[in-house]
């Protein structure tokens, strides 16, 4: 199976403090998946950089996507606490994509990625439309150049095969469920490499491809867990 791995992007809003959303997701949403499953090998959120709506992101490396149907991780959402069935329902937004790795332009010394030791701090997220050839040609071209600026750490090329968009601010309409079937996610050493405007001149430059909602994300924290064999802490 081909290798998974999660995005989450999230919005608390109106009716959910951001200290109750920071405690639910620290203390009891990401722990429950890095603490105890070995198929969740990273996981890492973000705060937007470019004060866009949703402002948080949280991304997981998975070893393969059939961990998504396991009843070993269904579970988690099936058997949610009521303490979390009751503030998801109070989100503005929960955007949740599971997806499937396309192509990775490797890792990197500079940084140890989403793992806790060591975090890329800087991330560029975007779509790339539902065409896979264009979305391939349009990375091939993009890798080449990133790799001339110090600081850029890894690209990943992935597409989405589920998702599920709910909060009290997502209209419920089958146009608000939409997303690219594609999209590619750029690590960075710090967050201020990631606000470079020429790298964003870099990534939008190709026309091959459909290219839509370009985020800037700053490391708020990577989490330990079983899978990296270091559950005594976290950096942020």
């Amino acid at each position: 199976m081909p290798v998974g791995f999660l995005i989450v992007y999230s919005e608390p809003g109106e009716l959910v403090t951001v200290d109750e959303y920071q405690d639910w997701y620290n203390n009891e949403h990401v722990p429950l998946r890095m603490n105890h499953l070995e198929s969740f090998q990273t996981g890492a959120r973000y705060s937007a950089l470019d004060s866009q709506i949703p402002s948080w992101v949280a991304l997981y490396d998975v070893d393969d996507t059939q961990t998504f149907s396991d009843e070993s991780y269904t579970r988690l959402r099936a058997n949610r606490s009521p303490r979390e069935a009751n503030l998801v329902k109070r989100l503005s937004i929960l955007d949740r994509q599971t997806c499937e790795l396309v192509l990775d332009s490797g890792t990197s010394p500079l940084t140890t990625s989403l793992a806790s030791k060591n975090p890329s701090r800087g991330l560029i997220t975007h779509g790339l439309g539902n065409q896979e050839e264009p979305a391939k040609e349009w990375f091939d071209a993009v890798s080449v150049m990133l790799k001339d600026n110090r600081g850029w750490v890894r690209t990943r090329l992935f597409k989405c095969i589920d998702n599920l968009k709910t909060g009290v601010s997502i209209p419920p309409v089958p146009e608000a469920q939409v997303v690219p079937m594609f999209f590619a996610l750029h690590e960075f050493t710090s967050a201020e490499m990631a606000m470079d405007p020429f790298v964003t001149d870099i990534l939008s430059t190709s026309t091959v491809v459909s290219f839509s909602n370009l985020r800037k994300w700053g490391l708020y924290r990577a989490y330990p867990g079983i899978a990296q064999n270091n559950l005594t802490g976290s950096v942020d």
